[in-house]
């Protein structure tokens, strides 16, 4: 049985980004936070109530406690979160396209799963590349990758945005290199990962970074209760 995250959705982010920043200050950090969110933090009111339920003499101050209580938070949440696998909770049964694949097809496929990324592969399904909405928005004209802009040139009488690239294949318009992730890092990696780079799936490899074994999406994480 998988264990409940739903309490830490709210921290893993900061998390995330924290784990990033710890490593550039301090790369033998483990990147654990240093403080405790508000909503989890204890008073002397808790603590002396925990104290009388526990038979016999405490030999403890509150403040020690506390302390204890930090230290024991922290390696609980880190230790929590790495144990989490991006194999775990990927999505395997991943639609692809070859680097030669037409983009009419590419976005075909894309409409038919319902997703908003497709890696392209070669033969050996080795990645390649990656296609995003926002590459096919980026290589019709629009700016920044946003869709409004293609709508706002529509209807403007400037003509179908994506008569320019009707004839492209995946290799035109995807993204090289792939940012990707081993089947064995941990959440907490991934997510620093989508966070660093700015990225909304990482493609999963096997262990010698070479097959593609699936794919991990933000929408993954927020629905196995890991990442918010």
């Amino acid at each position: 049985m998988k264990a409940d995250f739903t309490v830490f959705i709210p921290y893993l982010q900061q998390f995330a980004g924290d784990v990033v920043m710890k490593k550039k200050e301090d790369p033998g950090s483990s990147g654990m936070l240093n403080e405790i969110p508000e909503k989890f933090k204890i008073s002397d009111e808790d603590i002396h109530a925990a104290m009388k339920e526990i038979p016999g003499y405490l030999d403890i101050t509150t403040s020690d406690f506390r302390e204890l209580y930090s230290h024991s938070y922290r390696h609980a949440l880190d230790r929590v979160i790495n144990s989490v696998r991006a194999g775990d909770i990927m999505t395997r049964n991943v639609v692809s396209v070859k680097p030669e694949t037409p983009l009419r097809e590419v976005a075909d496929r894309m409409a038919a799963a319902g997703v908003s990324g497709i890696p392209v592969v070669d033969r050996d399904e080795k990645v390649q590349g990656i296609i995003s909405e926002r590459d096919f928005l980026q290589h019709m004209g629009a700016e920044k990758g946003l869709f409004m802009s293609v709508v706002a040139a529509c209807l403007v009488g400037q003509g179908c945005a994506a008569l320019g690239i009707r004839k492209g294949a995946a290799k035109d318009i995807m993204s090289a290199p792939v940012i990707t992730v081993s089947e064995s890092a941990s959440v907490a990696e991934a997510a620093a990962l989508m966070t660093r780079y700015g990225v909304n799936r990482l493609p999963v490899l096997d262990e010698q970074g070479k097959k593609l074994l699936g794919i991990l999406t933000r929408g993954d994480l927020v629905r196995t209760h890991v990442f918010d």
